[in-house]
């Protein structure tokens, strides 16, 4: 059956504008599908990197709170091996309890046990410890979480055995660590309503978490984990990430974890999948908004043309500065020379510049002087057709001060695809900066005189014997040790003491090179690190000696702490290295033995001095 002579004219009339508009709908549903999907996996890779740099960061500042107890308790292995009797190895352990509890406030109890066979201390008293853990052997061992009373407090038990009179293992040294001492660093963490951080042994036991679950703290213990979080561990053991529901609350998260460099425990960070993108619904609809209002004006177009046409340039121009308005991120746009030619509200609040005030500016004058050079090296990729995105960088606020920002940098063409210009998002991370920065503090450097801590001055005396090996030149350790801190402290308090210790960390600081390191091991030990001292040995020690004398001058004569002024004194130990041939721990050893070696000495020369 032929077709009506009216129905092929209303085809021939209206089919290529109704085919056109179907093509323009379909492609632009096809373009804003394929845009919001690939700014959905951006996300996803960024949520993927902040999970994980959080989990390294925790990890580190977990792995720094361990090994502050770990280092205390080596100290009192060393002293309950050197004890005579049980009654003796009880009384030590009892006169460094408060000695232990200043310096290793985060451990609250500190106990001996012996092993099977062993004869009882007097009175019979055995710890609770010696029924649950294994045979003595070398390493550190880790037990919990486990508390000593049904409703009492949850806690880890670090221990290390100690040897006997006959160089055998003969029983364990204990120290309880409060998984609450962990809380601390958890709350650092800024990871949202949804987000969660847990610390997990190896065996996957629940040790902390934040937020902790709707069960709470009774949950401690528990190894009830996501199946994808065991396939993970499989896969990778050290470290990796993954999507997952928790096991422990059900909400989806985007998780990474980190094995606790050398202790048998994993961190776990999870930020929840439904932030990332956060925002992106009311775009997704201004997306759709925007293919609806296009595809509705193309229709028009097929009856009133140049008119409809206008009309849709105009509605997607507004629809365009309305996103840009609305952006919580700086959004700017500048020539080919670097000339400012928009700047949008978030970018004036971020940066400080009015708009008036800096479009027709150089962007040049946001730079850092050392990073001008970068704005060269941007312009010319955007002449290449690059988008240079996800990069970090600074930038400068108008008041002058510095600005921690993601930026990303994409072409700008004009109707003939020519680029014209380069647009700019910039996010400002400078919190986020801070954050890691605070992080990095707590695992490197000792929170109360803020010089580096262990964990630091041993990467630094191995950079340092590799400098020497390459160099050719000697290097020194001066370890330096306070002369009757102990009875200050006892005498004024730990505040007293405290202040003695800041003060000592400034006059030490003032007396070494600026390329010189000065570290803090804990309690009253400070070791200095000196590097190119030379190629010849004589004149290598002779200035280690003289650095030596210079020091102990500087922590002589009294210090002002508040309304006291108490005598200061110290012993110091030196120790010459060149290249890499000595064991970093057996240089600060060597160095710790020639100090008292000092101390023995002038207290022979010149008596014992008294508070």
């Amino acid at each position: 059956m032929q077709p009506s002579s009216s129905r092929i004219r209303w085809w021939g009339q209206w089919g290529p504008y109704a085919a056109g508009v179907a093509a323009l709908a379909v492609l632009l549903a096809l373009l804003a599908a394929a845009s919001l999907y690939r700014e959905r996996v951006r996300q996803h890779e960024r949520a993927r990197d902040q999970t994980h740099t959080t989990a390294v960061l925790l990890e580190r500042a977990v792995a720094g709170l361990l090994g502050r107890a770990d280092a205390h308790l080596l100290a009192l292995v060393d002293e309950v091996a050197q004890a005579a009797s049980p009654d003796d190895r009880q009384a030590r352990l009892d006169a460094l309890q408060g000695r232990a509890a200043r310096v290793a406030p985060e451990v609250t109890r500190w106990q001996w046990c012996i092993t099977a066979g062993t004869n009882l201390p007097a009175g019979g008293r055995v710890p609770a410890c010696a029924a649950d853990l294994p045979a003595p052997g070398s390493a550190l061992h880790v037990a919990g979480p486990l508390r000593q009373t049904p409703q009492g407090p949850w806690s880890l038990v670090l221990s290390r055995p100690w040897l006997g009179a006959t160089g055998q293992a003969a029983g364990w040294v204990s120290a309880e660590l409060p998984l609450d001492r962990f809380d601390v660093l958890f709350r650092a963490l800024q990871l949202g309503p949804q987000g969660a951080a847990t610390l997990r042994m190896a065996d996957l036991a629940l040790v902390h978490r934040r937020p902790w679950p709707a069960a709470g703290a009774s949950a401690v213990g528990s190894r009830e984990v996501s199946l994808a979080l065991k396939q993970a561990l499989a896969a990778a053991p050290q470290r990796g990430e993954f999507d997952s529901a928790t096991a422990l609350d059900g909400v989806l998260r985007i998780n990474a974890y980190q094995r606790v460099a050398g202790y048998p425990m994993v961190v776990l960070v999870g930020l929840p999948a439904s932030n990332y993108p956060r925002g992106w619904n009311r775009l997704d609809a201004s997306v759709l908004t925007l293919a609806a209002a296009t595809v509705l004006m193309a229709a028009v177009a097929a009856l009133l043309l140049y008119r409809s046409s206008q009309r849709r340039v105009e509605a997607a121009t507004r629809q365009f500065e309305a996103l840009v308005a609305s952006s919580n991120d700086a959004i700017a746009s500048k020539t080919l020379d670097g000339i400012v030619t928009s700047w949008n509200g978030a970018a004036e609040r971020i940066f400080g510049w009015p708009a008036d005030a800096i479009i027709g500016q150089p962007m040049r004058r946001l730079f850092p002087p050392e990073c001008r050079d970068e704005e060269d090296e941007i312009l010319a990729r955007v002449l290449r057709g690059e988008s240079v995105t996800h990069f970090d960088t600074e930038l400068l606020h108008a008041q002058g001060h510095r600005l921690s920002v993601a930026v990303t940098i994409s072409p700008v063409r004009d109707a003939q695809g020519r680029i014209v210009g380069a647009s700019m998002i910039a996010r400002d991370i400078t919190h986020q900066k801070a954050l890691e920065a605070e992080l990095r503090s707590l695992a490197f450097h000792d929170p109360l005189t803020r010089l580096p801590n262990r964990r630091l001055l041993l990467d630094r005396l191995c950079h340092a014997q590799e400098t020497s090996r390459r160099s050719q030149s000697y290097g020194a350790v001066l370890f330096i040790d306070l002369d009757h801190f102990k009875q200050l402290n006892d005498r004024y308090g730990h505040d007293v003491g405290d202040q003695m210790l800041v003060e000592v960390a400034q006059r030490l600081r003032a007396a070494v090179r600026e390329a010189d390191t000065v570290a803090r091991l804990g309690g009253d030990e400070f070791v200095v690190l000196c590097e190119q001292l030379g190629h010849d040995l004589e004149t290598a020690h002779a200035s280690v000696v003289h650095l030596a004398a210079k020091l102990g001058e500087a922590l002589s004569g009294d210090c002002t702490l508040g309304e006291l002024r108490c005598p200061c004194a110290a012993s110091v130990g030196l120790r010459l290295f060149f290249g890499t041939e000595d064991d970093a721990d057996g240089l600060l050893r060597d160095a710790d033995q020639a100090m008292y070696r000092d101390k023995e000495r002038r207290h022979t020369d010149l008596g014992a001095l008294t508070i």
